[in-house]
């Protein structure tokens, strides 16, 4: 009778995980992004890799990936025929290296889409937000603001780590900034992009919105935009489509809202709950002058529906902005 050799292998929670990237497509996704290579392990894979590895009870760093997959059924988690061995740092960053030539964002977004359709999630708001991350270390500077210096077309440019405002409130390290878009209630991540620490959300917030509302086709609707007063000024506001929907906080520093503040009295004003009062004033801010306009409201008191205060460029009366105190 032959002997028969047994041995196990730790899976864990990482099924749940691989099923869930299998689900969704996660390596035909970026596969498709990168393109045809002659890697034995691809990009798509050595990402799914990383993410098993991100998401284990105990993640390991890069280099030490084949000692995390060493006891785990790497041909179920990840593809048939590839080892523990074979995740190397080596073959890790050469795929992120890959990922950054293709595009993060791009590779991103186009996964983030994919998921939403797979499991029937519907985008009604997309909230956008910036958060920075300090580095200690010493970092080169890329020298891009310098024409001489930009990579040839086509080639992605990397950003700066550097100061900038610090919202760790450590002003005295570099840093980077992450821009991110989430969906609805439950904030799914739908776009993602990295940014110099010194970015300024204003223009940030600017040019990451036109480039995530370029993904939406004619026929299709666009999610309420959700933002800080960041997004409230002028350049921002009229590069929006006249049909975007968007809530935002308008700015304190505003010399309207400055005399809103001395004009408003409490007692004219609505009763939202036993801590919050509120009135409502109508403002063409951003809007083009046009004749057909009818006179802003002021200081109405009318209660509305929950997320109406919207603005649209170039709106009539029914979608003016709106500033709430």
């Amino acid at each position: 009778m032959d002997r028969v050799e047994l041995y196990s292998q730790r899976l864990d929670h990482l099924g749940i995980v691989a099923g869930i990237c299998n689900q969704i497509g996660l390596i035909e996704q970026i596969d498709a992004k990168i393109g045809p290579n002659k890697r034995k392990i691809s990009v798509g894979q050595a990402v799914q890799a990383m993410v098993l590895n991100g998401l284990g009870f105990a993640s390991r760093p890069l280099y030490l990936s084949p000692e995390f997959f060493e006891n785990k059924p790497v041909e179920r988690l990840v593809g048939e025929e590839v080892t523990a061995a074979d995740l190397s740092d080596d073959c890790l960053g050469r795929a992120l290296d890959a990922l950054f030539e293709s595009g993060v964002t791009e590779v991103f977004a186009s996964v983030s889409a994919r998921a939403s359709a797979v499991v029937g999630i519907e985008i009604r708001s997309a909230h956008l937000d910036n958060t920075s991350f300090g580095l200690h270390g010493k970092y080169k500077r890329n020298n891009c603001e310098d024409e001489a210096n930009l990579p040839e077309d086509g080639e992605p440019i990397p950003i700066e780590i550097t100061r900038g405002y610090s919202r760790d409130h450590r002003p005295d390290l570099k840093q980077a900034v992450m821009s991110m878009i989430c969906a609805n209630q439950a904030n799914l991540p739908t776009w993602m992009e990295a940014l110099s620490g010194n970015t300024a959300d204003t223009r940030s917030f600017r040019e990451t919105l036109a480039a995530y509302l370029a993904q939406f086709g004619e026929e299709e609707e666009m999610p309420l935009l959700v933002a800080d007063a960041a997004l409230y000024n002028e350049a921002t506001l009229q590069s929006m489509p006249e049909d975007a929907r968007w809530l935002s906080r308008v700015p304190a520093m505003l010399k309207a809202v400055k005399q809103l503040y001395t004009e408003v009295d409490e007692a004219d004003m609505g009763v939202a709950d036993e801590d919050t009062r509120y009135t409502e004033v109508g403002s063409y801010y951003a809007v083009p002058a046009r004749a057909d306009l009818p006179a802003p409201v002021r200081n109405t008191n009318q209660v509305r529906r929950k997320g109406a205060r919207a603005g649209a460029k170039g709106a009539p009366a029914a979608d003016q902005q709106g500033f709430r105190l």
